[in-house]
């Protein structure tokens, strides 16, 4: 009796061994099928396990339309097989609310929310539900945690937030986007400024923004500025980047900005715009005498350039002014010379004044020219560096200047 009992022991065991190692293969069989994410799959990881969760759930969606109660009677099987799957609560919702059953819609979307984070296809469906129900609030965060898990939905979300933006009446829901940014919030700022039907909507998206104290970010400032010089609203131009300064940057201002050249260049706004065209070089570097301890210098190695590519813009209201500054040539060789030039930023009126040309060799020196800056047609001005020239052969150039203190002084 007892040899019996164990075997009968060992039988059982061994049959419970063979039925969960059985349950195990069906499963794994009808995961593997489910996986293939195809309807064809679908149907083959059904056939070896009927509950399989993610084919029901796919079998159901894919009936919302031709059959709607054998699409419910599936996704409600789906649920009860996997109560945690986000999608199913929203595909289930979708046909509820078609269905005019809305409360019970709505309740299956909480639910679905409440099971996040999803996935983006989840998030897209959870934000399509709560804008048909009017809960904009809801719909604009499950767009922004589209955009941080997914980017690329920028072409298709930042055009509505636009259009947000664009209205009075809807500008206050973007408000805790404007109190703590998220990080997709730059790049719509960019997109709002460069497509936004009115400057005052990017004035709004810039100037709501919530920064505790911090100057907005150089980018940030760049893309508003480029808009306002694009409207030619060059008033607004000038406080916006007045307002971007930090206190050492403060101390480069004046009716010309860093004139001693002892503070970095930012090539944007007001601030000097430099560039290095082969041919030449430009810098601020230290040189002996200098005021601050750095100055310009601008370098030729004897090729042909038709050099300008160190200017700033000036916004100088009607008057007579002076220009004004300290240079220092070695052995500088050019037909005709280096200047700087002061013309209207439109080009529609003359020369307002050109310095002396520079050329040869000479220490620091001082030299000086009037201008008048008219009372029409003149509201931005440019200063620009240029070697003269009317043929090409006079626009080779070799040897180096160097410039200092800078100034423009309004004249009685």
């Amino acid at each position: 009796m007892h040899v019996l009992m164990k075997a009968l022991k060992g039988g059982g065991l061994l049959l419970i061994v063979g039925i969960l190692a059985w349950r195990v293969l069906v499963t794994g069989l009808a995961n593997y099928y489910a996986g293939q994410k195809t309807l064809e799959a679908d149907a083959g990881a059904r056939r070896w396990r009927s509950d399989q969760p993610e084919a029901l759930s796919r079998q159901g969606q894919a009936l919302i339309e031709r059959d709607p109660p054998e699409a419910e009677s599936l996704l409600q099987e789906a649920l009860w097989a996997n109560p945690t799957d986000a999608m199913t609560y929203l595909a289930l919702a979708e046909l509820w609310q078609q269905a005019g059953f809305t409360e019970k819609a709505t309740g299956l979307v909480v639910i679905a929310d409440l099971l996040g984070p999803m996935r983006p296809p989840g998030l897209a469906r959870s934000a399509a539900f709560w804008l048909q129900q009017n809960r904009l609030d809801l719909t604009l965060a499950r767009w922004s945690t589209l955009l941080r898990n997914r980017p690329d939905n920028s072409t298709r979300i930042y055009p509505v937030f636009l259009e947000l933006a664009e209205n009075s009446a809807t500008q206050p829901s973007l408000k805790s986007f404007l109190a703590d940014p998220p990080p997709w919030w730059d790049g719509f700022f960019a997109y709002a400024a460069q497509t936004a039907m009115k400057t005052e909507t990017v004035a709004f998206l810039y100037q709501s923004r919530t920064r505790n104290g911090a100057l907005p970010t150089v980018a940030e400032q760049q893309i508003y500025l480029a808009r306002l010089w694009k409207e030619q609203r060059w008033l607004e131009a000038y406080l916006v980047w007045l307002s971007g300064l930090d206190e050492r940057r403060q101390s480069g201002l004046g009716h010309l900005y860093n004139g001693s050249f002892d503070l970095p260049i930012t090539n944007a706004g007001f601030d000097w715009r430099a560039t290095s065209p082969r041919g030449a070089i430009v810098e601020t570097i230290e040189t002996y005498n200098t005021r601050g301890g750095k100055a310009l210098h601008v370098s030729f190695n004897g090729e042909r350039v038709r050099f300008q590519h160190l200017y700033q813009y000036l916004y100088l209201e009607p008057g007579h002014y002076q220009l004004q500054g300290r240079v220092r040539v070695d052995s500088l060789r050019a037909e005709r010379g280096l200047r700087w030039r002061l013309r209207c930023a439109d080009a529609k009126i003359p020369l307002l004044a050109e310095s002396e040309p520079f050329v040869g060799s000479d220490d620091w020196r001082t030299f000086k020219t009037g201008f008048t800056v008219p009372d029409q047609d003149c509201p931005l001005q440019l200063l620009r560096l240029e070697l003269d020239g009317r043929v090409e052969l006079e626009f080779e150039a070799q040897g180096d200047v160097w410039f200092d203190d800078l100034s423009i002084s309004q004249q009685d």
